[in-house]
């Protein structure tokens, strides 16, 4: 048979065994903080918002290709997405994210044709210039590495230039100024 001062020990025990396990409880299921991709995606972050455009001359021939970049944040402001078409039609899909196992901005693609493109973003110091390093990866398997610079002009332009390796040196392919309508 209990007495009361049995009772009142077991009530004690229970009593301060169970705060530690009640507090690592609360403990545990305390969410992580989330990132701040307005933090971590800002040397990319101006290029959200409106619809950048160019016209890519065929230096061969004379015909001219309009092409529309449509970027924004995604809806979880997590992402930054990019849609680029091409003459109209859909040529581009894809995003930049930040990477917090490697603490860069990456960026995914596909295009219309087949190709899927990884890669990351660094900006220089000065937020100016972004420089991409990506493979782009073709639908027979091949791979491509390719560099790219994004070089702001304002806040409404920018000039994208890309580089291929040639006899061991990076060389530029074409450049192209983009503009915000």
């Amino acid at each position: 048979m209990m007495t009361r001062s049995s009772c009142a020990l077991l009530f004690m025990s229970v009593a301060l065994f169970s705060i530690p396990l009640f507090s690592t409880q609360s403990l545990a299921q305390v969410k992580p903080a989330g990132l701040n991709a307005s933090e971590t995606l800002a040397p990319v972050a101006w290029l959200a918002g409106g619809t950048w455009v160019t016209d890519i001359k065929d230096p061969s021939g004379g015909t001219t290709t309009h092409v529309e970049n449509h970027i924004r944040w995604a809806p979880n402001h997590q992402a930054i997405e990019f849609n680029a078409n091409f003459n109209g039609k859909p040529h581009y899909n894809g995003f930049y994210a930040y990477n917090p196992a490697t603490k860069t901005i990456g960026f995914y693609y596909t295009n219309s044709e087949g190709q899927f493109s990884t890669g990351t973003a660094t900006a220089d110091a000065d937020g100016k210039t972004i420089h991409q390093d990506l493979e782009i990866n073709e639908p027979n398997g091949k791979t491509n590495h390719v560099r790219s610079t994004l070089v702001r002009d304002g806040d409404n332009a920018y000039w994208f230039a890309v580089f291929l390796q040639k006899d061991g040196e990076w060389v530029q392919e074409f450049k192209l100024r983009y503009e915000r309508k």
